[in-house]
């Protein structure tokens, strides 16, 4: 197999003028150019992308840490596919499934120097050793996290869920019921709104004003249907996903409720379900986020904790 000192040799010139041939290096004469070229083609060689990496010192590829394949991320990893791919570089999903070993795993690639950068979203804990795991490379959140020595970009989840049972009790509605993925104990999203829903609404009861397993129209659906054969329908249902929330509106159509008149729903992530079944949703910006953050990862810019407030959009 020809290597780069073969097509030196050749050509009659330095292995330092070969490698500024390939990599479009300005200062070569045109000359020269074309007599590597010609060489090159006659040849076949075929660049080592691994090595010509190695030699610039980046492999020009991101990690993005994600718990598993879900609708409820599909606007922010889009931002990132998009806005790293816009800078020259690539990214390298990497499902958790919530599991802490495999998350530290992934940590692994960073530290050694695998991957340019990770980007984490939703994590199995917050674990405690964020200021060696920050050592290990370029790393940012997309969520808060309790270690403000970590880079985060991410959406004031809290202030969202604060801001919509304070606006529903201020309309005197009493009978509010919100879905999760995860339980309290797992999910600090889940741990954020019930703290806001009890503030207003009184204590959070699993299986009666929260339920938790629902991740997508299938479980919004089957859930519904099961549930509100026995329970009485709510004045509001939060759901977590606008696709949860699409199947939940779906069962309930089935056993003969009408979302707007016979309840409300409201869902997360301003996608086009919610448009299309005419229901609120919290907008929580992740094609904003996704863009601020594969410019941040890509700059010599220390820590940042920016706070983003979502929108509330109102169907």
């Amino acid at each position: 197999m020809v290597n780069i000192r073969d097509i030196a040799e050749i050509s009659g010139v330095s292995k330092t003028t070969v490698s500024r041939v390939l990599n479009h290096h300005q200062y070569v004469s045109e000359d020269i150019r074309k007599k590597v070229q010609a060489v090159i083609e006659e040849t076949g060689y075929v660049v080592n992308g691994n090595a010509v990496k190695l030699s610039m010192g980046k492999n020009y590829t991101l990690g993005v840490t994600l718990p598993y394949n879900s609708s409820c991320y599909d606007q922010l990893v889009n931002s990132l596919l998009f806005h790293a791919k816009e800078k020259g570089y690539q990214v390298l999903l990497l499902p958790t499934y919530y599991d802490e070993k495999t998350e530290n795993e992934y940590y692994t690639l960073l530290e050694r120097r695998m991957i340019d950068g990770l980007v984490l979203t939703a994590r199995a804990s917050n674990l405690s050793n964020w200021t060696k795991l920050r050592s290990k490379g370029r790393i940012v959140s997309t969520e808060k996290v309790a270690q403000s020595k970590i880079p985060m970009i991410f959406p004031d989840r809290k202030k969202a869920y604060e801001k919509l049972f304070s606006d529903l009790a201020g309309q005197g509605i009493s009978n509010v019921l919100f879905t999760n993925k995860r339980a309290i104990a797992q999910s600090t999203s889940a741990k954020d709104k019930a703290e806001c829903y009890e503030k207003y609404f009184g204590k959070v009861i699993e299986g009666k004003n929260f339920f938790t397993g629902i991740e997508d129209f299938e479980s919004g659906y089957h859930w519904s249907k099961e549930t509100f054969k026995k329970l009485s329908i709510p004045e509001v249902i939060y759901a977590n996903a606008d696709d949860t929330a699409a199947g939940i509106i779906k069962g309930l159509q089935e056993l003969g409720f009408v979302h707007k008149k016979d309840y409300r729903m409201i869902g997360e992530g301003n996608l086009p379900y919610s448009q299309l079944l005419d229901f609120s949703t919290i907008d929580f910006l992740p094609n904003e986020i996704g863009a601020e953050i594969i410019d941040y990862i890509l700059s010599d810019q220390g820590v940042v904790n920016v706070s983003k407030e979502p929108r509330f959009i109102e169907r």
